[in-house]
């Protein structure tokens, strides 16, 4: 599968920036950087992607993070990593595709599509991740089949598995009055009664889990060149 590192990034202030590194359904590192500017941040990132010479470099292009487009285009220039801003407040990704149609021969009961289950972007994704962790619960726990690329895996080699672990658990759903899965917003996040910090580690994974349609020539005629070599 694709191998992606997304990076959530923040400023100088009490919140750390996060990165997520992911190869296909397996999370191979979570990381944090609690210090530096958010170019600081960005540099940290880019060079762990460029170093482990990944397909993508995902990052949050809300608030601040627009910023970013240039330092990324200047690191990644030249290199086989496709660059991909993404934006949690926009519309769905694939609005008119049901949301867990029904397989092959299994009955089909009408669904709903993506637009009319999720509120934006965000949401879509936080709960694309919800699925997979419920998913492996199904096939570890339970026992039953299902395909391994719909699930996830945490490497135990990760440092932070429990602070990841309580930033995803702690995220509220938001009542909407259209009956759409919506997320609580950072901000609102923060405001009494919630006084939740920043969950730079969940949103990175989660983030990561939105794999651009990239092209592999470049990779595919690196691996040329090398056989000829």
């Amino acid at each position: 599968g694709i191998e992606i590192v997304s990076h959530d990034p923040s400023d100088l202030g009490p919140d750390s920036k996060g990165l997520c590194h992911r190869h296909g359904s397996v999370v191979l590192n979570i990381m944090e950087k609690e210090d530096g500017t958010i170019d600081d941040g960005a540099k940290w990132a880019l060079d762990y992607a460029i170093q482990n010479q990944v397909d993508a470099f995902t990052w949050d292009g809300d608030g601040m993070g627009v910023a970013l487009r240039q330092i990324a285009s200047d690191s990644l220039t030249g290199k086989p990593i496709e660059p991909h801003m993404f934006r949690g407040s926009e519309g769905v990704d694939n609005p008119a595709s049901l949301y867990m149609p029904a397989g092959d021969g299994k009955k089909d009961i009408k669904g709903k599509s993506n637009k009319d289950t999720f509120y934006n972007k965000r949401a879509q994704y936080y709960w694309y991740l919800r699925d997979r962790f419920y998913n492996t619960y199904l096939s570890v726990v339970k026992g039953q089949y299902v395909d391994p690329d719909k699930m996830i895996s945490l490497s135990s080699d990760i440092e932070c598995l429990d602070q990841l672990r309580a930033e995803v658990c702690r995220i509220p759903k938001k009542p909407n009055g259209n009956g759409k899965i919506q997320i609580m917003s950072k901000d609102d996040m923060k405001k009494k009664p919630y006084e939740i910090p920043s969950p730079n580690l969940a949103d990175s994974l989660m983030m990561a889990l939105d794999a651009p349609n990239i092209s592999n020539t470049a990779h595919i005629e690196l691996q040329f060149d090398s056989l000829w070599s």
